[in-house]
């Protein structure tokens, strides 16, 4: 069996009762260092050296403008131990820059000399990341930056995580390859004649149809996201724990 112990479950705008959308798997990983990853580590009672693997899905910054926070806990708790970073090509210039944009390069430096860090591009394969298994699967969000689902092989089986997506190949695919899907479902707030850039509730309803026997757990939901009309589908709260 895999936990699940869900920091934040809203989508950009962090709509009332939801914070930025982010996860642990199993205690030792965080999926996605939202802008509220470290202090609700801390209030769903984690130490920052709980955490061995970071896993960034893309660059938008509600998934990793935690980062500079997250850093600088980790660095202080030193130690010397490994802390492995996971993400799209790109990913250490990425995170790079961001501590400049946010003038705290010195916190990188400390980093650099306190931790061994270790940066991972995804590249399509089943990657081993320190203690975690994962292959990154290409989906379709926006058009100007490459965005990616996982599915982390645990011991009880393949848990996906869609990333922002919409419905696509890559979405498929981790439906397909797994035995539990964490799904975006941001809902719609376009102007009318626009491209979708995420999933909403008649995506759901397509997806949770084409696979009946998939257990399927939403998560970066808008405030204009009608929950109660999608049935089969799993929906934590803030800070709630699953066993999937």
């Amino acid at each position: 069996m895999t936990e699940l112990t869900f920091l934040g479950t809203g989508n950009f705008m962090a709509p009332p009762g939801r914070y930025w959308n982010s996860f642990v798997l199993d205690g030792n990983v965080l999926v996605e260092p939202s802008p509220t990853a470290l202090p609700h580590l801390r209030r769903c009672g984690f130490a920052v050296d709980d955490m061995e693997v970071v896993v960034i899905s893309h660059f938008h910054a509600d998934h990793c403008f935690g980062w500079p926070f997250l850093l600088q806990a980790m660095a202080e708790a030193g130690g010397g131990r490994t802390l492995h970073v996971v993400g799209p090509p790109g990913l250490e210039r990425h995170l790079a820059n961001m501590m400049d944009a946010g003038a705290v390069r010195s916190v990188l430096h400390m980093a650099q000399e306190r931790l061994d860090l270790r940066f991972t591009e995804v590249d399509g394969s089943w990657q081993q990341v320190g203690p975690l298994r994962l292959r990154a699967v290409e989906v379709v969000h926006v058009p100007y930056l490459r965005c990616f689902g996982y599915l982390f092989d645990r011991p009880g089986g393949v848990i996906a995580y869609s990333g922002d997506t919409t419905p696509c190949d890559g979405l498929t695919e981790l439906a397909r390859e797994s035995d539990a899907l964490v799904v975006e479902c941001n809902g719609r707030h376009l102007p009318p004649g626009a491209t979708p850039t995420h999933m909403d509730e008649d995506s759901v309803r397509d997806l949770r149809a084409a696979h009946p026997d998939l257990r399927i757990v939403l998560t970066h939901l808008g405030e204009q996201v009608d929950t109660a009309s999608i049935e089969g589908v799993t929906i934590p709260s803030d800070f709630e724990r699953l066993t999937l």
